[in-house]
């Protein structure tokens, strides 16, 4: 059993935590309104302010609070501490050039998927394409494409931790459904997503493994719903990306 300091350690770190998943989704806030939106004393979140703030976790400017440099560097850590994540930047880049559509490399961490490289051109960046979001992995075809290289006992534990939650009309919260849809997946190679985790947004998506048959991540591309009508035009772009992950998995397995 912990001791009375290890949990009160947990729940201090638990709530800076929070603090910083706070400012990520307000893009900066005051210490007022950090205390009232986590219910607690200002002293105590300016306590943890101004820890974050002594690590660089944090800065501020004219009384508000924002996202540091550190998390910058160590969220760079992340994509460069693989040379199978540094090389999928450019497939990434790749998959952009050449089909037209946003694209994204994901890894799984924890069940759940995260943005490690995206592309766009000189298109808007959507927001929750941010270096770090997180994504279900049964409504996205980033996702989808992951659970199935996954063992069904693994899918049922992820899908234990964190459930189905419908973020569109269209999500599947129906776990037979799901596995129906893997199971499609592993005889197409690749998985797609009808706008299920955003309305009016279709994808597909594909896994790239390692020779042992061990998950590096997956790749996607995204679009409006008329840019994927139809099953012929659904499986030309998924022969492209399939064809780009292919190449992918052949650099890495050289190199």
């Amino acid at each position: 059993m912990p001791n009375d300091d290890t949990r009160k350690t947990l729940k201090t770190t638990t709530m800076s935590m929070k603090i910083l998943k706070l400012l990520s989704e307000a893009d900066g806030a005051r210490v007022a309104e950090i205390a009232e939106q986590m219910d607690a004393p200002t002293s105590t979140i300016h306590g943890h302010l101004a820890t974050l703030e002594a690590e660089q976790f944090v800065f501020k400017r004219g009384g508000i609070y924002f996202l540091g440099s550190e998390l910058l560097r160590l969220g760079s850590k992340v994509r460069t501490r693989r040379e199978e994540f540094i090389q999928a930047r450019e497939f990434t880049k790749k998959l952009f050039d050449e089909i037209g559509f946003r694209s994204i490399f994901v890894i799984e961490m924890a069940g759940r998927a995260v943005f490690i490289h995206t592309a766009s051109g000189s298109k808007m960046r959507w927001t929750h394409e941010n270096l770090g979001n997180r994504l279900y992995l049964h409504n996205t075809a980033v996702g989808k494409a992951i659970l199935a290289e996954h063992p069904s006992p693994r899918v049922e534990q992820i899908l234990d931790k964190w459930g189905m939650p419908q973020e569109t009309e269209r999500t599947i919260t129906d776990r037979e459904k799901l596995f129906s849809e893997l199971e499609e997946a592993r005889e197409n190679g690749y998985a797609v997503n009808h706008g299920e985790n955003i309305k009016g947004l279709h994808a597909i998506g594909a896994a790239a493994t390692e020779r042992s048959g061990n998950i590096i991540g997956a790749f996607s591309v995204t679009g409006p719903k008329n840019s994927f009508t139809g099953e012929e035009r659904e499986r030309e772009i998924a022969e492209s990306v399939l064809e780009i992950v292919d190449e992918y998995e052949l650099e890495i397995l050289l190199a």
